[in-house]
Formats: structure tokens, sequence, C-alpha cells
């Protein structure tokens, strides 16, 4: 025979844990721009987000009617390459876009765009909203609850954070936005709690 004793208190995730996930829960929701005529030499692993060779205005034109708004462009000044641009802040942001069997602006793979879109909504609404709660968190014993098992591990932490803080505009040579990718691995470390788990 067996006896299990239950535990009446219901679990409470820590505060930080519970701010971010609201966070997560605030942050746009992607919608996608379809284009509405046919677009020649459209790569197949692209939907109708893809909108061929258009300017950077003219995708600017398209994206402001909403926050996660996002849309696939050719770049004219590298052709043969791809842009992802976002809706973000009252502002469209360009990442160089790749793919490999997954879509990616990093190291980090998705299976469709939306869901990369969806990952990096919510990466900069919390790198928005939470940089100061952020901050707090590197000085509170908070690693226990993101799989660090001694403070001997926090200056290592205080070290990489500064990377989402203290980036420069994140532009390349090609006028490219190249700093959501460090974002996400930031984030993903220690905020970003669909894949916090996630070692990086």
């Amino acid at each position: 025979c067996f006896l299990f004793l239950l535990d009446n208190d219901e679990y409470r995730p820590p505060v930080w844990k519970s701010y971010l996930y609201q966070l997560q829960q605030e942050a746009p929701h992607p919608r996608r721009v379809t284009c509405v005529s046919e677009v020649e030499n459209r790569p197949k692993y692209y939907g109708r987000e893809y909108h061929g060779m258009i300017s950077r205005e003219e995708a600017d034109q398209l994206l402001s009617v909403a926050e996660g708004s996002y849309l696939i462009r050719e770049s004219q000044r590298q052709p043969g390459t791809y842009t992802l641009a976002l809706r973000f802040g009252n502002q469209t942001r360009n990442f160089r876009l790749f793919y490999d069997g997954k879509h990616f602006v990093g190291e980090k793979r998705f299976e469709s765009i939306h869901d990369l879109v969806t990952d990096g909504l919510i990466t900069l609404y919390i790198e928005t909203k939470a940089a100061e709660y952020i901050s707090k968190m590197t000085i509170n014993p908070i690693y226990e609850h993101v799989g660090y098992t001694t403070l001997n591990r926090e200056p290592a932490l205080k070290k990489a954070l500064p990377v989402c803080r203290d980036m420069p505009d994140g532009k390349d040579a090609a006028g490219e936005d190249t700093g959501l990718e460090e974002r996400v691995r930031c984030c993903s470390a220690v905020t970003h709690l669909k894949c916090h788990h996630v070692q990086l």
C-alpha cells in the first residue's frame, strides 16, 4: 500500500518569472502582409508574405498598418539575398534572412517564418519593456531558477548580459539589422520563457 501526501498549496512561480510570462503574452502578434499579385521567381520555401524586390520605403509603407506586421523582400542592394521586414516599436526593422531547411536570422532555427517572427516579437518586446527588470535580476540570487546551482556563476551571467544592452545600432554594411540573434540568445538563456531551458 502506498501513501500519498498531497500539498494543498498551489505552486507559485517566482515573481520575476510570472512578470516575464505576462510580458510574453502582451507581445505583438505576427501579422503577415500578403502579396496580392503573383511574384516571379518566388523561392518555394516562402509563401504569400514574399513581395519580391521592393524597396525599403515600399516595405515600410506596407507594414505601417499594425505592430507585428511582417513581409519578406529580396534585397535591392544584394540581389539573391532576402530580408525579413518587421514592424515593431512604430518602425520597420530589417533582418537578413537565411534558409537551410529551416528559417533563421542567426543561429536559432525555426520551422516556419511565423514561428521566427513570433519569437522575435516576444524577444524585442521583453527587451523593450523589461530592461530595468532584467538588470535587477543580475543582482538578486535567482540562479536556481534558470539552471545555475551556485552563485559563483554570477560574474559570468553579468558579463553576458551587456550584449543585449550595450550593442551599437546593430546594422551591418548593407544596412541590415544583425542584432536580433544576440538578443534572442541572451533572452532565451534567462527571460524568454518558451525556451529558457535551452542552454546556449
